[in-house]
Formats: C-alpha cells, structure tokens, sequence
C-alpha cells in the first residue's frame, strides 16, 4: 500500500497501479513508476517516467468524493485550454481517463507531467524574500480564473467553501465545538470566533459569483524560481462566490505582498473578509483533521492559519 491518510480508502499501491495500465494503457506499463509524497489528500499519485516523451502522473482517486469529480475536472481542464487562463500559467493536460477495475473501484485518470516544483516544497526558500512578482502572478491567475465561462460545472451548495458565507460559519462552528475534534488542544478557538464574528457582519453584502479554482493553496501551484508556472489539481472547481480564490493571499503570501494583491484582485472590504473566512474554515478544519494523522496537509494548514490570524 501507498500512504493511508483516510479511513477506508482502496489500495492504491503499485501493483493496483500496473494492473490499470496494463488493462488500459499498456504502452506505459512497464516504465518506472515512482510514487509522488505530496500535501494533496484527494489522490493517491504515481509519476510514469517515459523514455520517450513526456512523463505522465497516474491519479487514483482515494475516496469516492473525488472520483465523483473526477469527469466534471476533466471536463474543465479540456475547457481551460481554450481561456484566457491559459495564456497566463499552464493547466494539466488530460491524456487518458480509466474505467474502474477489479483491483480499484474508481474512474482514474492519467494526465501529463508538468516540470516545477509546488510552493509548499519551495516554501523555506520563499521565507524572508520578496515575492511581489508571485503576488502579481497570483492576482492574474485568479482574476483569469473568475472569468471562466466553463460549461457543467457544480455550483457550490451552502455549507461549503464559496457558497452562502451563513452556512460556512455554521460549518466552522461544528470544527470548534465538535468534542471529536478537540479543536482547543490544537487552535487557538477564541481568536478564531473573534473572526468568525468580523465575517458575521458582511454575511448579507452582494456577492460575486464566477468561476473558481476552489483550492489555491501552496501545493497546487507550481513555480519556477519565484514566479507562478501552473496551477494544478482543478477538481475542486465550480461556480461560486469568486472570494472563494483570494485564498493564495494567506496560504502562499505574506502580509507584505497582502495589501498589493488585494488591490490587484480589486477586492473590496467585504470580499476580502468572505475570502479570508473561507480559508479560516478551510485551514481550521485542516488542523484539525490531518494534523492528528501526521499527514503533510495538516503543516499546510497550520501555517496558513498562522497567517490569517496575524490579521487579528
């Protein structure tokens, strides 16, 4: 077996993995497969190192929440290559999509290698540099994003990072009063509800809907040097409030770089607030999930929580 980071996820170890080849795409069968150790927790993933050509990532959904995105993401990324995006940071390209099997339940997915490496591996030589340029790499990637006309996507339902700001705060109330979860031993609760409570008084100011990404967070984003390169990992996306993507200006940026990509972006105050309270959701219930579980998500979400509530 690869890394298990979910309860009752299906073998997704190499052997799993060469048998869907050999079913589907046998030219790739015998090549090395090398396993990627990554912070994303919604695929288990396989880089196929190709003799001739460029390489190619196998993706194994882990639970049936991804594979059920898996055609809706694939859809999208065929969509991209024809937007405005596109001319702005490289999109992955789909090269296969597979049927479930009798080693693995799920659709899969096989799409081609980007070279770069991801801001969170990147991160230690990131600290203490400016990264202005990324800042306004970032504002243009997600201004890119937001104006999307993709066809077939999800609209994100209440409760849920993007959708109504009511039912996000109701969600985040459940990650801090939850007994399972223990959220005092690893958050600072009390800091957290003092934003909880900023994001109340914008709950019913006008709302831009669009087209988002869903998930700008460091290991999504792939860089060279110190500038954005490709944004990967589009099986979040949908449509919703467009704050949804001013995510990167506390998982990847500093307060440094905040002010300008806020005004880059054109954010107004409450946009701001929405934004920075989906990702306050989104990195409390990182902690609190995969910290216990030693994954690398957990790191993530705890230096991305750091950094929001420096804002206090």
């Amino acid at each position: 077996m690869t890394e298990r980071i979910h309860d009752d996820e299906p073998d997704t170890s190499e052997p799993v993995a060469r048998a869907l080849l050999e079913e589907e795409c046998p030219q790739w069968a015998r090549s090395r497969l090398e396993y990627l150790t990554t912070s994303g927790t919604d695929n288990a993933m396989w880089r196929v190192r190709l003799d001739h050509g460029p390489d190619v990532v196998l993706r194994l959904p882990r639970r049936p929440r991804a594979a059920a995105g898996l055609a809706q993401e694939v859809a999208v990324l065929q969509q991209l290559k024809a937007a405005s995006i596109g001319s702005i940071v490289t999109t992955p390209t789909v090269r296969h999509v597979g049927r479930p099997h009798e080693v693995f339940p799920h659709h899969w997915s096989v799409l081609e290698w980007i070279g770069g490496a991801d801001a969170w591996t990147l991160r230690n030589s990131l600290d203490g540099r400016p990264l202005d340029a990324l800042a306004n790499d970032l504002a243009r990637a997600v201004t890119a994003i937001a104006e999307v006309d993709a066809d077939g996507v999800r609209q994100r339902p209440p409760g849920s990072r993007g959708g109504p700001l009511r039912p996000l705060l109701d969600r985040l109330g459940g990650w801090l009063d939850g007994p399972e979860w223990n959220a005092a031993s690893l958050i600072d609760v009390d800091a957290v509800e003092r934003l909880a409570a900023e994001a109340l008084e914008v709950v019913d100011e006008p709302v831009t809907e669009g087209f988002v990404h869903g998930d700008l967070i460091p290991g999504n984003l792939l860089l060279d040097g110190h500038r954005l390169k490709a944004i990967i990992d589009w099986g979040g996306a949908g449509r919703g409030d467009t704050a949804q993507d001013l995510a990167a200006a506390w998982s990847v940026l500093t307060a440094a770089e905040r002010p300008a990509f806020k005004e880059s972006v054109g954010a107004d105050e409450a946009a701001w607030i929405r934004g920075r309270t989906f990702e306050l959701e989104h990195a409390v219930g990182g902690v609190l999930y995969y910290v216990p579980r030693a994954h690398p998500l957990g790191d993530v979400m705890t230096r991305t929580l750091g950094r929001i509530l420096g804002d206090l």
